[in-house]
């Protein structure tokens, strides 16, 4: 019966669901890196919104200044650590549902799934989250013109271009064909999974409680976000260093046991 499924599955062009076995891992890692272009996208846009915007000015100068006046920027202010926060969790709750449901139903090549998948969260970015933060559907109380949401989809395409592309990295095509060496591999991924996870929890903490002491550089918010991406990259390397050093000394151990 499940050999009759698959086949109707190929038939109707429908792909069958087929996880990779390091799809946690390869998600969470995958999900921080994506989580982090598009941060450094908004930094940039956000930057580019503050030089080009005058409320006096053109049309298109006041949409560039509603973007960084309006009322979706007064609220994460109001909250900076739990937007942030909710931010980077929901860039790796994503990428998780990513690989475990979405990337095997997809077609192409790794980029473009992951740009296809990102227009979900953008649809309920738009429709859902910008009218839950006072901005309107559509970011029309935002008073930005079309630019929220064509902001907000190239950020959410920037998302899932490098979510797509690093997860397409199949860490089988790393292997020498050992089981030592896919052990390795494999604890290196855990490794570096659960260290993106606790350096982001761990900077965080750290950039909130630095943050004053340090408004000479930036804002609190500002501080907090840096310190949760340096976190998050660092509890990666650290993480996938630890993870190698646990399965030598597992492998060394084995050895001497026989």
């Amino acid at each position: 019966m499940a050999v009759q499924q698959q086949t109707q599955r190929e038939l109707l062009g429908r792909p069958s669901v087929h996880r990779r076995f390091d799809w946690l891992g390869d998600s969470i890692v995958s999900g921080f890196l994506a989580t982090f272009a598009m941060t450094v996208v908004v930094a940039g846009a956000f930057g580019l919104s503050r030089a080009i915007g005058d409320q006096n000015g053109s049309k298109i100068e006041q949409w560039f200044w509603a973007l960084t006046h309006n009322p979706v920027i007064e609220t994460t202010q109001n909250a900076i650590v739990l937007a942030i926060g909710v931010n980077l969790l929901m860039g790796l709750v994503w990428a998780i549902v990513y690989g475990y449901d979405a990337e095997p139903r997809l077609n192409g090549p790794g980029w473009r799934k992951g740009m296809i998948f990102a227009l979900g969260p953008w649809l309920l970015s738009i429709f859902a989250f910008f009218p839950i933060m006072d901005g309107g559907i559509l970011g029309k109380d935002i008073g930005a013109g079309p630019l929220p949401v064509l902001g907000n989809l190239i950020l959410h395409l920037v998302y899932g271009a490098v979510l797509g592309s690093v997860y397409a990295i199949d860490l089988e095509a790393w292997l020498d064909g050992s089981e030592a060496d896919r052990l390795h591999a494999e604890a290196q991924q855990r490794g570096a999974a659960f260290g993106t996870v606790v350096g982001m929890l761990v900077g965080l903490a750290v950039g909130w409680l630095l943050g004053p002491s340090l408004d000479d550089i930036g804002s609190r918010g500002l501080i907090t976000l840096i310190g949760a991406l340096t976190g998050g990259a660092l509890g990666l390397a650290a993480g996938s260093l630890a993870g190698a050093e646990w399965a030598d000394h597992s492998r060394a151990s084995g050895a001497q046991a026989r």
